[in-house]
Parts: C-alpha cells; structure tokens; sequence
C-alpha cells in the first residue's frame, strides 16, 4: 500500500490533544491498513521514529435526524507513540 494513501487525516480532539503530551498522536487510517504500513508511513512522511503503533476499529453509530435512520461511516483510527524526544511538526 503506498504511504500516501494509508494516512488519512490527523484526529483533532480534546483527548488526542491531551495524548500528545504523552508523545501519542492519533491519525485516522485506511481500512486495510495493519500496523507496519502506518509505522512505515508515519516515519517516511514525517522524518521520525516510531515506538509502537495501536490499532482500533471504530464502528459507525446509528443516527436519527429528522426521524429518519442513517449510519455513520465506520473507520480505522491509529495510536502512534514516538520515540523518546521525537515530536511532529504541527500540522
């Protein structure tokens, strides 16, 4: 899978910023990514090196708006957790 392509978009929320203190960061990834392609891809992209990569599917919830039933899409989301002293650019 090429490297453009795993990466989707970086996930912007109160508890993915609190895991940056930790050196964790959170990315939204393709569904048939697995856990070396993201660690390739991360560190080719952005120039660092990463320790360890966590893995969650996300189901999409059921939603009604309207009174009409929907679904939202569901997802893969990727915990990245750098080495010591190593940081991303902001974005």
């Amino acid at each position: 899978m090429d490297k453009w392509s795993v990466l989707k978009e970086r996930v912007i929320s109160e508890k993915a910023f609190i895991a940056q203190e930790e050196n964790k960061y959170v990315f939204v990834v393709d569904r048939k990514a697995n856990k070396t392609e993201v660690k390739k891809a991360v560190e080719e992209l952005f120039g660092v090196e990463v320790d360890k990569v966590n893995i969650l599917n996300v189901k999409g919830k059921t939603k009604v708006f309207r009174g009409i039933k929907g679904k939202r899409p569901s997802y893969k989301k990727a915990i990245v957790t750098l080495k010591e002293g190593q940081t991303l650019k902001e974005l």
